[in-house]
């Protein structure tokens, strides 16, 4: 945190406030870059898990019928 003098002139009042309107630009562009982050780790995390869900239930089906053909071929 800076600390800033007492303003006595219209010209330091002017420098302090572009200071500030620089850095505050500058915070609100972090924050948004870190809003996209977020948005992009949630989608991830949010295809992660379906493909994991279709994973599973695909894995369940392949197991019922390597199952259904092996009892099959042990019936002929």
């Amino acid at each position: 945190i800076r600390k800033y003098v007492a303003i006595f002139s219209l010209g330091q009042h002017q420098r302090y406030k572009d200071d500030f309107n620089a850095e505050c630009e500058e915070h609100q562009n972090l924050h948004t870059q870190i809003d996209k982050m977020k948005k992009n780790f949630r989608q991830f995390h949010e295809k992660r898990k379906s493909q994991t869900a279709a994973l599973k239930a695909y894995q369940v089906k392949k197991d019922k019928t390597m199952k259904a053909v092996l009892h099959h071929s042990s019936v002929l």
